[in-house]
């Protein structure tokens, strides 16, 4: 989910147009806000990313793009766990 303000849209920095592009998404950008759903969807892909880099099928320097993107997106996915709002308090 994107949260958008052209001014501060990394999507931006060399378009002039006024609406997001998601083809240009940058994990970084402070446009993003992400929900606990998309979250467990990173670690989803990030697994499926691993398994692919695993295949013997794949060269090596494409299985080591994978497992970078894969470490990659678990980090976005943990950060969002450790660093997450939540709107009530825990119980106990």
């Amino acid at each position: 989910m994107r949260v958008y303000n052209r001014d501060r849209a990394l999507c931006h920095r060399l378009d002039v147009a006024d609406a997001p592009r998601p083809d240009r998404c940058r994990p970084s950008c402070v446009n993003v806000a992400r929900t606990g759903h998309r979250s467990g969807q990173l670690l989803q892909h990030a697994q499926t990313l691993e398994k692919q880099a695993a295949s013997e099928a794949v060269p090596g320097p494409l299985a080591d793009r994978l497992s970078r993107r894969a470490g990659q997106l678990s980090a976005l996915a943990d950060r969002h766990v450790h660093d997450r709002i939540n709107a009530r308090e825990p119980t106990t």
